[in-house]
């Protein structure tokens, strides 16, 4: 059987993929995004109600998403030389000269 218009919109209909989304409808990553402000907007309002601990944890908790991870850094310290303080036109003096 040759495909061709006719068989392509016969295939079409007995499809399994199910319908075409409606174009007024919300996709579930935008609901979940409506929740979460719903969500935060409530916090916000009500945060007096929540305690110190709920709190912090709330805030370390959306810290993380917040602000960016940075990488740990390795410090690199290399020995410098001792300097003379003769090269700066300071003299030590020594207690001989003072007595």
């Amino acid at each position: 059987m040759p495909f061709d218009p006719k068989s392509a919109k016969k295939a079409g209909k007995i499809s399994k993929r199910g319908p075409a989304k409606k174009k007024g409808e919300l996709s579930i990553k935008e609901k979940m995004e409506m929740l979460y402000e719903k969500v935060l907007d409530d916090l916000l309002v009500n945060q007096e109600k929540l305690t110190k601990t709920e709190r912090v944890k709330l805030f370390v908790t959306l810290s993380g998403y917040l602000f960016p991870k940075g990488k740990p850094t390795k410090e690199i310290i290399s020995e410098q030389p001792l300097f003379d303080l003769s090269d700066y036109g300071i003299t030590a003096k020594s207690d001989e000269t003072t007595k």
